[in-house]
């Protein structure tokens, strides 16, 4: 296995290692906690939209929209958990204190879920409403917002050298089925065949050099409804990864707008049109 796919590995974990394995469950309840905010308090139908109909049609558009959200949710949760462990084991607090901090941290996964979600609900609700009242129908926007967020891990000993083709293409492959997978998980929740869940993907990858960084760049577009664009990059002995989610078919500026002021928070790199 070349350096690469060892960088690789750690999204998925071992499982033939049984210590990673329980840590993966342990980070994955931080990703389904993440998912219950983003549920309950209304965020995901803030960012979507509700469905336009009730047919198989707007259901198949409203779940490819839901899944791409559902994906961004579990994974930044998943890797806000996994850099908290990281920080907790390095930090000089007793072994005794560090074991008891890490076994409380997954009841407050699930509180702070709860907790925001009782916060953030009627702030979404309040505006909502306010924009209701005030646009009136016909100049009512038709332009989703980009949501940007930021995934870090250990790089595992990959450097930009060993960012080919190769590994790019394998990374392109695991986000299309990883988003197709929470896809028909959530049409089968609406009362359809999962099976049924065929939305026609396109998918195209690139290096860009930016900066005097290498930048890996993946764009997805489900069944014209939903983009997203992940850059990925090295940065010290860290992978980091800017994820912007749009729920609609419009074009993400990757390098302007929220997504561009994320990837130049997280890199310090930007490219002027």
């Amino acid at each position: 296995m070349d350096k690469w796919s060892e960088g690789e590995a750690v999204i998925q974990e071992q499982v033939s290692d049984k210590p990673s394995r329980w840590w993966m469950l342990y980070h994955l309840w931080a990703g389904i906690c993440a998912k219950f905010y983003v549920d309950v308090s209304g965020l995901s139908k803030f960012i979507v939209g509700p469905p336009s109909g009730s047919d198989p049609a707007s259901a198949f558009s409203y779940a490819t929209s839901s899944a791409m959200v559902v994906v961004g949710a579990v994974v930044l949760g998943y890797f806000l958990s996994k850099s908290l462990v990281k920080v907790i084991d390095r930090s000089t607090m007793p072994r005794k204190g560090r074991i008891a901090l890490k076994s409380i941290l997954p009841v407050g996964y699930f509180l702070a879920a709860v907790l925001l979600s009782a916060v953030t609900a009627p702030m979404l609700a309040e505006s909502a409403s306010i924009q209701k009242s005030s646009t009136p129908v016909a100049q009512q926007p038709s332009m989703k917002p980009v949501m940007a967020f930021t995934t870090t891990q250990s790089s595992e000993g990959v450097t930009e050298a060993d960012l080919d083709q190769s590994g790019l293409k394998n990374l392109e492959t695991w986000i299309v089925e990883t988003m197709l997978q929470k896809g028909r998980n959530k049409f089968g929740e609406m009362g359809y065949n999962p099976k049924d869940f065929k939305p026609k993907v396109s998918a195209n990858s690139v290096y860009v050099n930016a900066g005097g960084k290498k930048l890996a760049v993946i764009k997805v577009n489900m069944d014209e409804s939903m983009r997203s664009v992940t850059i990925m990059g090295i940065k010290g002995s860290e992978m980091l990864r800017v994820i912007c989610i749009r729920a609609s078919n419009q074009d993400i500026p990757v390098w302007s707008g929220e997504c561009g002021n994320e990837v130049k928070k997280v890199f310090g790199v930007s490219i002027q049109p």
